[in-house]
């Protein structure tokens, strides 16, 4: 942190090193900081969702789900709120990597029939070139949380990050482990791996490869999250929602008695049927259909077993990873 008068009001303002602009919160001026060293650009989503329109996204976004609730909207109560903004990096790198190796190639000999009684596998020399750019969304918090690390982060809407922002509507803001240069650096190893990847797609062995990666464009981006608990019919539930879009990042699903009475219901009439199919089919009575009935009733029982029991709704995409990536790539040759 450092401090630096406003040059409008001339009001002490406290600014920490990764902001370029800051507002002054007495006269409402924006105006740059100064800073002649390196500057990170850094900016944040704002909090677009109050808790009570988070209240009605969440509510709606459950009673789209199978078994919940119908009273949700009167009987759903939060018992703990809390807001934080999380870090991600936003960098766009392109790469160009010319390889050479070996590719595996085939020879046929002896035709026979509709194939060939003879297969020969040999190396034959290769090269090319991969030359693409790519957007990396990099989440950079200390504290890993698989579903703020897999969820489709909006980038759109953004401002200058203002620490007093986030303190006039008590959210907590989790610092980025990542500085400028580590940040180009994850991007950069994980544009290398991709391109390594599609090269032994294509190639069997790799002899030699060169990578020219440069990065066009990097920032740094905050965005709101809120973690909430809540209570229905006196059952307690955990979330985590978006509150500069309004998106369900992950919560569980409440589910009604009358949904746990169909489920039952369809398991035990599924079950009886795969029953009557294992029967058939040891009495040898109306032949296949007696395993076609037990095959199908297993299966359908199954199906129904995983559904009844998916308590979790999220808007996701699983990722072993931690990043997300985005582009298209050529290869030339």
């Amino acid at each position: 942190m450092r401090s630096i008068l406003c040059p409008n009001c001339s009001a002490p303002l406290e600014v920490d090193e990764t902001q370029s602009v800051v507002k002054c919160p007495y006269c409402k001026v924006q105006s740059k900081t100064g800073k002649k060293e390196k500057i990170i650009e850094h900016f944040m989503l704002p909090v677009a969702y109050d808790i009570s329109q988070i209240r009605t996204e969440l509510v709606g976004d459950l009673l789209k789900q199978p078994g919940a609730p119908d009273d949700l909207h009167k009987s759903l109560k939060f018992t703990k709120v809390s807001l934080k903004y999380y870090p991600y990096w936003i960098i766009t790198v392109h790469n160009r990597s010319n390889y050479t190796g070996n590719g595996e190639y085939a020879t046929y000999s002896w035709p026979y029939r509709s194939g060939y009684r003879q297969i020969k596998f040999h190396l034959k020399p290769e090269k090319g070139v991969f030359d693409d750019e790519r957007e990396f969304i990099i989440f950079a918090a200390e504290e890993v949380n698989q579903y703020l690390l897999d969820f489709q982060i909006a980038t759109r809407g953004k401002v200058y990050y203002d620490k007093n922002e986030a303190k006039k509507i008590k959210a907590d803001v989790v610092q980025s482990i990542f500085n400028l240069d580590q940040a180009k650096q994850e991007a950069v190893n994980s544009m290398r791996d991709i391109h390594k990847g599609l090269i032994l797609k294509e190639i069997t062995q790799i002899i030699e490869v060169t990578d020219n990666p440069i990065v066009k464009s990097v920032y740094q981006l905050h965005i709101p999250f809120y973690f909430l608990n809540y209570e229905v019919h006196g059952r307690s539930f955990d979330a985590i929602m978006d509150g500069a879009t309004g998106r369900t990042v992950i919560t569980k699903t409440p589910r009604s008695a009358s949904y746990w009475v169909q489920i039952s219901a369809l398991s035990v009439f599924f079950g009886l049927l795969c029953s009557a199919g294992i029967f058939l089919a040891v009495q040898q009575i109306l032949g296949y259909f007696g395993i076609f009935g037990a095959i199908t009733g297993g299966l359908l029982i199954i199906r129904t077993l995983q559904l009844g029991f998916k308590r979790r709704y999220q808007e996701t995409r699983r990722s072993k990873t931690r990043k997300r990536l985005f582009g298209r790539s050529t290869s030339w040759y």
